[in-house]
């Protein structure tokens, strides 16, 4: 079983569960964990311990800002932990990506990062390009 672990500063990580419900229609094994300043870094570390399901043979944690306070304190306690993968640049396409996968034994993680940047993009000129392909 595969658990994801979704951190944030702010209610971003909430929000995007919000999210995952309205599209997907739940979120077993998913936690959302948001960092809103006010909590010591200790105190995020401890939650995200809690969160974390010990059945679980691989744990996908995605944070949101490489380099922020949620991915520094995953980094400092989970870095060598095998069974952990840690993402960073949470968004949507990668979260869905991730959900609708969390059962298959063969996916790669490196798809979820594909999907990211391959959902990123200029939705006009997307639109001009295709229009131009069209004519």
């Amino acid at each position: 079983m595969r658990q994801l672990i979704l951190v944030s500063h702010g209610d971003l990580a909430k929000s995007y569960l919000t999210s995952l419900d309205m599209i997907a229609g739940g979120h077993d094994n998913v936690t959302a964990i948001t960092f809103d300043g006010e909590i010591s870094k200790t105190l995020l570390g401890d939650q995200i311990e809690v969160a974390l399901n010990p059945d679980a043979q691989e744990v996908i944690i995605v944070v949101d800002l490489p380099g922020g306070t949620p991915c520094n304190v995953v980094l400092e306690r989970y870095l060598t932990d095998e069974r952990i993968t840690i993402l960073a640049s949470l968004n949507l396409p990668m979260i869905l990506e991730l959900y609708l996968n969390l059962g298959q034994a063969d996916y790669q993680m490196s798809q979820a990062i594909k999907t990211a940047i391959c959902n990123t993009y200029d939705v006009k000129q997307q639109l001009s390009n295709q229009t131009e392909d069209d004519e």
